[in-house]
C-alpha cells in the first residue's frame, strides 16, 4: 500500500505538473494574440499623416514602393522630396526670398542693405527659405527680422514690396536647386528695429550688416565678393531704377553666369 501510494504521488504530481505547463502555454499565445490585435488596432488608426511619413521615408531608401515623378532622391537629386496625403510624390526645388532692402537720398542716390555671410563671408542679399504654410511675403518680413533686425509692418508689405525677378537656374546654388523670388522693399521711412534702435544688426546665419552704395555693386563689390548669383540680382535691380531715369545701362561684369536662367519684371 505504501509503495501504491508513493506511486500514485508521484503520477499525480507530474500530471498536475503537464496540466500548469499546458495553461502557461495556452495563456502565453492567448496573451500574445491579444497583443497582436492591439497592436493591429492601433496601426490601422494611426493618422495618416504618419503613415504616409513612414512609407515615404522607406521609399526613399529603396525606391520600390512608390513612383516618384520629376525625381526619385535616390537620382541625386537634391531638393525638397515628399509625398501627399494623395501619395503622389516627387522631388521639388526649394523655395527662396531675396530682398534688396534699399533708401534714396534726397539727391537720388541710391543704397542697399546687404549681409555678410557667417559661412562662406561673402556679402548676400538679405533673404532665406521660405517655411511650410508660409507666404513668400511673410518670409521677406521674418527674414529681414531675423538677420538684421529691421521690422516691416505689413501696410509697407502692401504698398512698397515690389518684384523683380524670379530666379530658377538650377545651377545659381552650390547646395541644392533652390527657386528665388527677389523684391525690391524701399525704407520710406524711419527704420524701426526689434532692439529700438533703429539700426540693423546681424543675426541668425548673417555676421554683419552694411548699407553699400548701388552705383559700387558690380564696382566695387562684384565677383566672387557676392554669394551665388545676388550680384545678378543687385544688377536686375540696377536696370530697372535707370530704365525709369533712362540712365545709363549696367556693366555687368564678373556675374556668377552670363546666360543665368531667371524671370525679370
Amino acid at each position: 500500500m505504501t509503495a501504491n501510494n508513493s506511486i500514485r504521488r508521484r503520477h499525480n504530481t507530474i500530471s498536475n505538473s503537464n496540466n500548469n505547463g499546458n495553461a502557461i502555454l495556452v495563456f502565453s499565445v492567448l496573451a500574445l494574440l491579444t497583443i497582436l490585435v492591439v497592436l493591429g488596432i492601433f496601426i490601422n488608426h494611426l493618422p495618416k499623416k504618419v503613415a504616409y511619413m513612414s512609407s515615404a521615408k522607406k521609399s526613399s531608401v529603396h525606391g520600390e514602393e512608390r513612383t516618384w515623378h520629376g525625381g526619385h532622391p535616390e537620382d541625386d537629386r537634391p531638393g525638397s522630396c515628399w509625398c501627399g496625403g494623395d501619395e503622389y510624390c516627387m522631388c521639388t526645388p526649394s523655395v527662396a526670398i531675396d530682398i534688396v532692402v534699399y533708401s534714396k537720398t534726397e539727391k537720388g542716390e541710391y543704397s542697399v542693405w546687404v549681409v555678410r555671410r557667417r559661412d562662406t563671408e561673402q556679402l548676400a542679399t538679405i533673404g532665406g527659405f521660405v517655411d511650410v504654410g508660409e507666404t513668400a511675403e511673410s518670409a521677406v518680413q521674418r527674414e529681414a527680422l531675423e538677420e538684421t533686425g529691421i521690422i516691416i509692418p505689413n501696410d509697407q508689405i502692401k504698398s512698397s514690396l515690389k518684384l523683380i525677378g524670379v530666379y530658377s537656374d538650377p545651377r545659381r546654388d552650390n547646395r541644392r536647386h533652390i527657386v528665388s523670388i527677389g523684391y525690391a522693399l524701399e525704407l520710406t521711412s524711419t527704420m524701426k528695429t526689434k532692439d529700438s534702435s533703429n539700426k540693423p544688426r546681424a543675426g541668425d546665419d548673417a555676421k554683419d550688416v552694411i548699407s553699400v552704395p548701388l552705383d559700387q555693386v558690380g564696382v566695387k563689390y562684384k565677383g566672387e565678393d557676392w554669394y551665388a548669383d545676388h550680384l545678378t540680382i543687385l544688377n536686375d535691380f540696377k536696370e530697372q531704377i535707370r530704365a525709369k531715369n533712362d540712365a545709363a545701362a549696367v556693366v555687368r561684369d564678373g556675374e556668377l553666369y552670363d546666360d543665368i536662367a531667371r524671370s525679370t519684371c
